[in-house]
């Protein structure tokens, strides 16, 4: 195999890498949007945000959950800005990858070029 069919070769398998961590990123924000969700409607079952004033509610347990929020609010977007920049190396892989597949194409129909030239010219 040449230089050529091995590079095209090396930016497929990156371009699927970068699929699948785009893919596994996206997964993930997802499940954490959900634990978000259920984290929201336990702080609303439990009395709010504010500090319960109703001694039935624990405002120890509350805390906590607010915390717990707060943080998975910040891991969101964190992963969103992952999530931002795997989309542009994607598409920058995708763009090398078309450019190589162009170039070994063109390279090809040149050789398929010559080769019917040498035939033209033997007859």
């Amino acid at each position: 195999m040449n230089s050529r069919g091995s590079l095209h070769r090396m930016q497929q398998w990156q371009l699927a890498e970068r699929q699948r961590y785009l893919g596994e990123l996206e997964s993930l924000g997802e499940k954490l949007a959900a634990d978000l969700d259920r984290l929201r409607a336990e702080i609303d079952e439990a009395g709010g945000d504010a500090v319960p004033t109703n001694r039935r509610h624990d405002p120890l347990l509350i805390r906590p959950l607010i915390e717990r929020r707060d943080k998975l609010m910040r891991s969101i977007a964190e992963i969103d800005a992952q999530i931002a920049e795997a989309r542009a190396a994607l598409a920058s892989a995708q763009q090398e990858a078309r450019l190589v597949e162009g170039a070994l194409v063109h390279r090809g129909l040149r050789f398929e070029e010559r080769l019917t030239r040498r035939t033209r010219r033997s007859m």
